[in-house]
């Protein structure tokens, strides 16, 4: 099953991120998108592919890699994004796009909130975004919603 694990995660990769910049932008890929996040903090997180199943609640059977990494696999970074545990369903973060500045990249999300005034149940929530990148040449990784403001920064 990782084999093929791996290569939807890689097809997804591959497949870029519509919108961006010319030549700025950077493939990423959104591997899960979760409203019940386990063992995720607020900003930003670098997590592997275990780690994906356990935000789930799950985990993943026979979970042993090679050495050295598969080819290609090396190459991919996997970036839990929180803003942390909410009131009440309704939030949400979609990966809008990945630009690349230097070494860093910039992760653009959109951060959905519950309208004004709707009548919804009392139960808290954990949304987050997992967002796969190509880890190639890379030393940091800032994540900004749609105004602008920041989610939070991780070094590599």
């Amino acid at each position: 099953m990782r084999p093929q694990l791996n290569a939807v995660l890689a097809a997804g990769v591959l497949a870029g991120c519509a919108g961006c910049a010319a030549g700025a932008s950077l493939e990423a890929s959104s591997v899960l998108s979760y409203d019940q996040c386990r063992g995720i903090d607020v900003g930003l997180t670098q997590v592997n592919f275990a780690d994906v199943a356990g935000i789930r609640g799950g985990t993943l059977l026979n979970m042993t890699r090679p050495e050295p990494a598969p080819e290609g696999e090396e190459d991919l970074l996997l970036v839990a994004i929180s803003r942390g545990p909410q009131p009440t369903p309704g939030y949400a973060i979609t990966l809008d796009r990945a630009l690349r500045r230097d070494s860093t990249a910039q992760i653009t999300v959109t951060w959905t909130t519950p309208e004004s005034g709707a009548v919804l149940a009392e139960v808290m929530t954990h949304p987050c975004l997992v967002v796969a990148l190509p880890r190639r040449g890379l030393s940091r990784v800032e994540a900004v919603d749609q105004s602008g403001s920041a989610l939070g920064t991780l070094e590599l």
